[in-house]
């Protein structure tokens, strides 16, 4: 006896209507879709979401809710997160909850095609257009985790707050100052001590979120010897000063640098996470 397989769809769902329906719209002709109308409609779908896209227009505590509502009813269906305005706390959150990927909207075409052959790969959707692509920009997990520069990364995620100048880090990799800025320029696409100030700017992020956060007590925490250079270069880089950015204020426009290093992380968010399992699996705590 034959049995037929449930058809699956993507089910989109998020708290504006209206940028749900122009998500809808944009991705109508790419592949087998559903809107969810709200959370409680989604228990209805009976099994047959194949992956679910939540849609955020800014980030809120509303928006954190939701999710974490999707993740505890779906735990096992691939969630995916689809927002105008990306923030390296909410990639955290993002991967604390399993979120599959996180894409800005709007999508572009890498970042559709993507998305369209990891469906087509891992689930039961219809995709009905794909194209394999090959980003030159962001490296693959795996090349992270076996090229030389491993051990840089985490030198810099210890001491990004010191600075380490590029002398130093090529000291502890064995290798010439040289070599080792162009082996990380090539690979990251950004240069050895931007990253190292996004990186700053990531953690300053994290404090200004905290109860009775100071732009002051930040600046210096992150490595800044000079709060006026640490809120010039927030501002240029995540659109915001940091006291607007304490009161939740809209308008956060990140700039093509913080956008990069935003790709790269999702990218190394994941390994530190693989190593702390790793460790932990080691000294018996797992």
């Amino acid at each position: 006896m034959t049995i037929l397989k449930t058809k699956q769809y993507f089910g989109v769902t998020g708290h504006n209507k209206k940028v749900v329906t122009d998500v809808y719209n944009s991705l109508a002709d790419k592949l087998s879709l559903k809107t969810i109308p709200s959370l409680e409609h989604i228990k209805k779908f009976n099994g047959s979401l194949g992956a679910i896209a939540y849609v955020m227009d800014c980030q809120s505590e509303v928006h954190r809710y939701n999710l974490e509502s999707i993740h505890h009813h779906f735990a096992k269906t691939p969630l995916y997160i689809l927002s105008a305005c990306i923030s390296i706390p909410m990639l955290h959150h993002a991967l604390k909850l399993g979120v599959k990927d996180v894409l800005r909207l709007p999508i572009d075409n890498k970042a559709l095609a993507n998305l369209l052959v990891e469906l087509n790969e891992t689930t039961s959707i219809d995709c009905f257009e794909q194209e394999s692509i090959h980003d030159n920009f962001i490296p693959a997990t795996e090349e992270l985790i076996t090229h030389p520069l491993e051990d840089l990364f985490e030198l810099i995620e210890h001491h990004f707050c010191d600075a380490p100048s590029l002398k130093q880090a090529a000291k502890s990799i064995y290798l010439s100052p040289s070599r080792t800025s162009h082996m990380f320029k090539d690979l990251c696409g950004i240069g050895f001590c931007q990253y190292i100030l996004c990186r700053r700017l990531e953690e300053s992020e994290f404090l200004l979120r905290q109860a009775n956060a100071s732009v002051t007590n930040a600046s210096f925490a992150v490595g800044f010897s000079n709060p006026s250079h640490f809120c010039r270069n927030f501002k240029e880089h995540i659109g915001l000063t940091p006291t607007a950015y304490i009161k939740n204020e809209q308008g956060i426009e990140l700039s093509c640098l913080y956008q990069r290093y935003q790709k790269l992380r999702m990218e190394l968010l994941p390994i530190t996470k693989m190593k702390q399992a790793k460790f932990r699996r080691s000294i018996g705590l797992d």
